[in-house]
């Protein structure tokens, strides 16, 4: 791989704006050869469009280069899952990430600018999934199984991991790492989730003669204010604290603005802790509902398990004094604890400039990574 690393992405054709080439052009990469390696394959990952759905192209790409990397590599649809073999008798370790991207802010930039890379995916997740990539060119003590896989941002029912899982596609793992971004940190567990339509039933009528029907909307009253009574509710597992909150996310009547609605339809999101299933959290949120209205579940995950203190974790999480944390939001860990393996999040990725516009990661984190992950699979 070049040393340069200072190319700008082209501009994709969402009409996303580019960096200067002009002001790349030439430039020295001021950090070591192997930490531009990785910024200049991530570079290459970026220039890849791939929206939820359109992964075919990086699928390829990515496959080729596990080859490259001397990897048994497997193309499964738009998903890649490729192996390196360690020594007899070490764990197996998965690493996982997805391909795909949300769409692009329109102003997104994508190139190489003071030690940072710019472009839709640069932190959630394509370096790290560079860093993926880096990893099977290396032989380690432990068996790398690299699982690359598409539709993570779409709908749960969607996921691409989802069906590896039940095709037991990936054979046995020790433990596991879900490489979303966290900073470098361990970010233990995750929210499971779900979201309700409520439906609220009223009469139609004209609203000149509110009084011949019945307004939904007014139904759904008492059930709002017992939503916004809902305050954040801390569940501590694992001595990490999780926050589970329930809140209405829309709101759609049914009828013109000169019509008493009939129907009014509330969406009700609710984020639990790990250890409660889905079967509880539905009956929360009937509860909740207490029969004013008609509940329909329309998309269900569940909660990840909490596995930091895993004995092939805690030791690398000592050794280099990993902070750990809360996952407080819903990632794939929750997937891997259903298919009885211990997972973790941990990436190089800010959080914070997940899904931006600007969204960028910084090189250095991308080297950080590489080399704890190194040392784990060592």
């Amino acid at each position: 791989l070049s040393d340069a690393g200072t190319e700008a992405c082209a501009t994709d054709a969402t009409g996303g704006a580019g960096l200067r080439a002009g002001r790349d052009a030439g430039a020295k990469s001021s950090e070591p050869r192997y930490d531009a390696a990785l910024a200049d394959l991530a570079l290459e990952l970026l220039r890849i469009p791939s929206v939820t759905g359109g992964e075919a192209a990086i699928a390829e790409f990515v496959h080729e280069q596990c080859t490259r990397r001397g990897a048994g590599s497997r193309r499964i649809g738009n998903c890649v899952v490729a192996t390196r073999t360690g020594e007899a008798g070490g764990p197996r370790v998965g690493l996982f990430g997805h391909l795909d991207t949300v769409p692009p802010a329109a102003d997104q930039p994508c190139g190489r600018e003071d030690g940072r890379l710019f472009g839709c995916g640069s932190s959630d997740m394509k370096g790290a999934l560079a860093v993926m990539l880096e990893l099977l060119a290396r032989q380690h003590r432990a068996s790398l199984v690299a699982v690359f896989y598409d539709r993570e941002e779409g709908p749960y029912l969607d996921n691409g991991l989802r069906s590896l899982l039940a095709a037991g596609a990936l054979g046995r793992l020790d433990v596991a790492l879900a490489l979303e971004p966290t900073a470098n940190a361990i970010q233990a567990g995750c929210l499971g989730g779900l979201h309700a339509e409520v439906a609220f039933a009223g009469r139609r009528a004209h609203s000149a003669r509110p009084w011949q029907g019945e307004n939904a909307i007014y139904k759904a009253h008492a059930c709002l204010g017992r939503l916004a009574a809902f305050a954040p509710r801390e569940v501590v597992v694992g001595g990490l604290s999780f926050r589970e909150v329930m809140t209405a996310t829309t709101a759609v009547s049914r009828g013109g603005r000169n019509v008493v609605p009939d129907r009014f339809v509330v969406n009700v999101n609710y984020r639990f802790a790990p250890g409660k299933s889905l079967e509880a959290a539905r009956a929360e949120v009937a509860d909740l509902v207490a029969g004013d209205g008609e509940i329909a579940f329309v998309d269900e995950a569940p909660a990840g398990d909490v596995a930091h203190d895993h004995p092939l974790l805690a030791p690398w999480r000592e050794r280099h004094d990993l902070a750990v944390e809360p996952k407080q939001a819903w990632t794939d860990v929750a997937q891997l604890s259903e298919a009885g393996i211990p997972a973790i999040n941990f990436g190089p990725g800010d959080p914070a400039q997940a899904h931006k516009a600007g969204e960028w990661v910084d090189v250095s984190a991308l080297a950080r990574s590489y080399r704890l992950l190194a040392d784990l699979l060592a």
